[in-house]
């Protein structure tokens, strides 16, 4: 993933997820291995998503796929 060549030189790096159909978006901070955490919410209600090897986890009833910008 692209995303990878950005943060092996730091601790972390931010990331996005996209829309789902719940109209919201999530910031995220993840590592070398792209597992982390959601630590915002834009657009809807404040809740939290794992993120494991590049993959966000379901919350709430739904689920994200991270921005590939």
């Amino acid at each position: 993933m692209r995303l990878k060549h950005y943060i092996s030189e730091g601790g972390g790096f931010g990331v996005t997820t996209q829309k789902d159909r719940t109209g919201h978006i999530h910031a995220a901070m993840v590592d070398a291995d792209g597992d982390g955490k959601t630590v915002d919410t834009k657009g809807g209600q404040d809740h939290e998503h794992i993120i494991k090897q590049w993959l966000c986890q379901p919350a709430k009833g739904h689920i994200h796929n991270i921005s590939d910008m």
